[in-house]
């Protein structure tokens, strides 16, 4: 099973923070704008890497927020019935 975990790696001129999410096995770079950050000093790389995977977490909806999901589902029901919940047919 995969963990969420971070870690910084030496590169020549500073250190890069990466982090892995709970449902990827890949370590991703911390990004901003696409480009990967390079930092001075590893707590910073770790720093950056925590925060990094926060923001994956609560983004990609691990952690989430259930206001919006439940918003979203009640909006989706809307178009979707459920199975067999009569539908109303209108001719026109």
């Amino acid at each position: 099973m995969n963990q969420a975990s971070v870690r910084a790696i030496p590169i020549m001129n500073g250190f890069e923070g990466q982090f892995r999410s709970l449902r990827k096995t890949a370590w991703e770079p911390v990004e901003v704008n696409g480009v990967a950050q390079l930092f001075d000093t590893e707590q910073a790389a770790l720093l950056a890497a925590h925060e990094a995977l926060l923001a994956h977490l609560t983004k990609d909806g691990v952690v989430g927020f259930t206001a919006e999901r439940a918003r979203l589902r009640m909006e989706a029901e809307k178009i979707f019935p459920k199975p067999g919940k009569m539908v109303e047919v209108v001719k026109r």
